[in-house]
């Protein structure tokens, strides 16, 4: 099977030229990760299944020994840094970019997009199955997105988040 990863590593790099993978990764062949911007992956990271990295312009940074589990989507247009040692469960969807719907005279698709500052998500954090995380949020250290979790502020460090929209129900250092 590590035959199969370094070759998966190999067309990545062939075909994006902004990839940037650090030792020890290992990207599963059916992934996906879009040209259109900056990529950079930290050491001992995994990118399992159905993974979509999706710069569209901007760049995502992830660290080291972070795992990005099976269908979640990050599309990294206003810039996207994750931390060291996070854990993204399965189906989360990050989006550092939304539509603007401020005119009526014209449809929404055509006023375009635009960001409030991107995302990041700093080290040891863990998102639980398909969590979103909106543009122009810090996701404070060593917090938990609970699953189904809509996160629209930010998050202070060690704090538990649940619902739509997210909301504190505790601290891990209390």
């Amino acid at each position: 099977m590590n035959f199969v990863y370094t070759l998966t590593k190999f067309f990545f790099r062939l075909f994006n030229h902004k990839l940037k993978i650090m030792p020890g990764v290992i990207i599963d062949p059916r992934a996906f990760l879009a040209r259109g911007g900056d990529i950079s992956i930290g050491e001992n990271s995994v990118i399992r299944a159905g993974a979509m990295l999706l710069p569209s312009g901007g760049s995502i940074t992830i660290g080291a020994r972070t795992s990005l589990n099976h269908y979640i989507i990050i599309n990294g247009e206003g810039n996207v840094h994750i931390g060291n040692d996070v854990m993204i469960a399965a189906f989360v969807s990050i989006f550092a970019a939304n539509h603007h719907f401020d005119r009526i005279d014209i449809t929404m698709r055509q006023q375009g997009t635009g960001t409030k500052g991107g995302i990041t998500v700093e080290n040891d954090v863990w998102i639980g199955t398909h969590a979103v995380i909106l543009d122009g949020v810090t996701v404070g250290k060593g917090s938990v997105i609970g699953a189904g979790a809509v996160i629209t502020k930010n998050v202070p460090p060690y704090s538990i988040m649940v619902g739509v929209p997210g909301r504190c129900i505790g601290n891990r250092k209390n």
